[in-house]
């Protein structure tokens, strides 16, 4: 018995070999031609599946106007990925930047709220990413102003038009989705008001506000929607997006609603690189909310 089992071990050694031979004769690096032709010689060995691709028609850059008697072009990603749903019956959610980037710092983020089958718009606010002109930028503000007063001043007229910009990509996105769907709307830092004047003017499934950064005005505005349903997420060691987030959520009656709070200090898209889960997590609690 014993003479079989040293038999038996040695024989498995020399396969194990053999096999970690094959192994690294197929990892040698060939030409889509020869590696054609090795797995139609080969027919037991099964090629890697392909990357599905994504046609760029329904996965692009847009623009469009902000206002149809002017002639700036606001910037956005759309995202549809028809392997997922049927583009005739599913909704739509918009996605907003903080005040210190732009779209796409949140592209991870959109990306995976369009895996879930839904229309994606991750816009530019004037000034900012793609969305700039003469006289319509928020670098070229920083590198004419001449004291913090003036540079306060130039942005502050800049994002005055922030309220229309986004109900244009409302619009644009409201065209793109069945008429008896929803939209939704994620909103990191200060979009967070631009969200809440959104929804005092349109209907909005539900609302993802990451780090609110909001004025008392903004939060009594908030108070006065009808309760809709609203995922905040803020980081413990900043107070402002902390005490909002809380004030905000306590307030709020919708049965959905949730609060997610993380240790540290990160703020906007920082949070949601610094969490592995999150951007999973805020895609599908949308996707639930829009139902």
């Amino acid at each position: 018995m014993q003479k079989k089992l040293m038999k038996i071990t040695a024989l498995c050694q020399v396969k194990h070999l053999a096999y970690l031979c094959l192994l690294s004769v197929y990892s040698i690096p060939m030409s889509v031609d020869a590696q054609n032709s090795f797995f139609k010689d080969n027919p037991q060995v099964k090629a890697p599946a392909k990357p599905t691709k994504i046609d760029p028609a329904l996965q692009y850059q847009v623009k469009f106007k902000a206002r149809p008697e002017h002639d700036f072009l606001l910037t956005a990603d759309y995202r549809f990925l028809p392997n997922k749903a049927s583009a005739k019956n599913m909704p739509g959610v918009i996605v907003l930047h903080d005040c210190q980037s732009d779209r796409t710092k949140y592209n991870n983020l959109s990306i995976s709220i369009a895996e879930q089958g839904l229309h994606t718009l991750s816009l530019d606010f004037r000034g900012y990413g793609s969305s700039v002109a003469q006289g319509y930028s928020a670098l070229a503000v920083k590198q004419n102003a001449t004291d913090f007063m003036s540079y306060q001043t130039e942005v502050a007229v800049l994002m005055s038009y922030w309220s229309d910009d986004l109900l244009a990509a409302y619009q644009y996105l409201r065209a793109k989705v069945d008429k008896n769907q929803g939209i939704s709307i994620v909103a990191s830092g200060c979009a967070s008001a631009y969200a809440v004047g959104l929804a005092e003017k349109v209907h909005l499934n539900s609302m993802v506000l990451i780090t609110p950064d909001m004025s008392y005005a903004d939060k009594e505005r908030y108070k006065n929607l009808v309760d809709i349903q609203s995922y905040f997420i803020s980081s413990a060691q900043d107070a402002m997006s902390y005490a909002t987030a809380q004030e905000l959520f306590t307030w709020n009656g919708a049965r959905h609603s949730k609060l997610q709070v993380y240790k540290g200090g990160r703020l906007n898209y920082q949070v949601i690189r610094g969490n592995k889960y999150l951007v999973n997590d805020i895609a599908q609690w949308l996707k639930f909310t829009l139902r």
